[in-house]
């Protein structure tokens, strides 16, 4: 079984855990290869990933991230805030950056918990498609303004199984590359939908147990379709079913949630299982991270749970599905006058 991560140094505990349960989880397949591409990593860091390898009798390997916007990728992203890491876009890229015979692999997110075994996803057959992933909760604004056909389906790609002959074959990275540049260098949500762009009808759609994420965790079913108002999604009973029985779990952000799952103060819903995994290995640092918030986003946080939770969901719904949409859409032009700058 091969798998990939995308991190920087200061990830690697976080990422790390993730490998941890990864290992755990997966006694039963007989060979695991992780390939890391990483940014900045010290040697020490090299050194612990290494460590945590011979721990579970598994390979390690580390490869440096290219320069996307050189070195033959020239994808020419640009950034609107003053400081955007790219490394996310490597995943779409693994068919040239892992070695040519790996034609299989499985990509995560650094921020995801393993709780089961793997070898079933591992297995599966793709019947020639690309890839496979889980289904994201994405209103018909969004599919309208990504120009995706409502005939396919949004995924997250926090997980990626990749048939990279299959990748390979259909010069996946040229489409991305023009896709990327087409746009200026500004695709909102970044790599996830340049991928669902770039890939429409060659997408399997993975069981929702596959990248259960914090959101349906905190919310009700009802709830999160109020919020959302996604235009395909699972249904009540396979959302339900991911929850009781997950294969990963996504320690993603929310806006009822406060901090992430490896940090002192949060009330995320993964705190329990991130702290299980992480003393499963020393990484010779604190295991959770201090409440660094601003004053503002403490007052925002009371706030928010403060509120009438109906009264909160339809203005963040509002905002999301509406607001946010046109803005980014006024981002997109901004740039298409701008060519060439940097905005910041």
């Amino acid at each position: 079984m091969n798998v990939a991560y995308h991190l920087t140094d200061n990830y690697a505990r976080i990422s790390g855990t993730s490998i941890v349960s990864l290992f755990e989880n997966n006694k039963d397949v007989d060979e695991i290869n992780v390939y890391l591409i990483e940014n900045g990593f010290t040697q020490k860091t090299k050194d612990k990933f290494t460590e945590l390898a011979n721990k579970y009798r598994r390979k390690i390997f580390f490869i440096p991230l290219p320069d996307l916007n050189g070195e033959g990728y020239d994808l020419g992203l640009v950034s609107i805030k003053k400081k955007w890491m790219f490394d996310s876009y490597s995943r779409l890229f693994l068919d040239r950056l892992l070695p040519e015979e790996v034609d299989r692999v499985i990509y995560l997110d650094g921020d995801v918990l393993v709780l089961g075994s793997l070898k079933e996803l591992w297995e599966m057959d793709l019947k020639g498609k690309c890839c496979a992933a889980c289904m994201d909760c994405v209103s018909e604004p969004y599919y309208r303004l990504f120009k995706i056909s409502p005939e396919n389906r949004y995924c997250n790609s926090g997980l990626i199984l990749m048939d990279l002959k299959a990748w390979k074959k259909k010069r996946i990275g040229e489409k991305v590359k023009r896709h990327v540049q087409k746009n200026n260098g500004y695709v909102f949500f970044m790599e996830q939908t340049v991928f669902n762009v770039v890939l429409q009808n060659e997408i399997v759609y993975l069981p929702f147990k596959y990248n259960v994420s914090s959101l349906v965790q905190v919310l009700s079913y009802k709830d999160l379709v109020k919020l959302r108002k996604p235009l395909h999604f699972y249904s009540n009973k396979e959302v339900e079913d991911a929850k009781k029985n997950p294969i990963i779990v996504h320690m993603t952000g929310f806006f009822y949630v406060i901090n992430r799952a490896w940090n002192e103060v949060t009330n995320h819903p993964d705190k329990t299982r991130f702290i299980e995994y992480c003393k499963m290995f020393d990484w010779g640092v604190p295991m959770l991270d201090k409440d660094n918030r601003t004053f503002g986003t403490k007052v925002k946080d009371t706030l928010v749970h403060c509120a009438p939770k109906c009264l909160m969901l339809g203005v963040v719904s509002l905002f999301y599905n509406n607001w946010r949409v046109k803005n980014i859409a006024r981002i997109g032009r901004k740039i298409e006058r701008d060519k060439g700058k940097v905005l910041v």
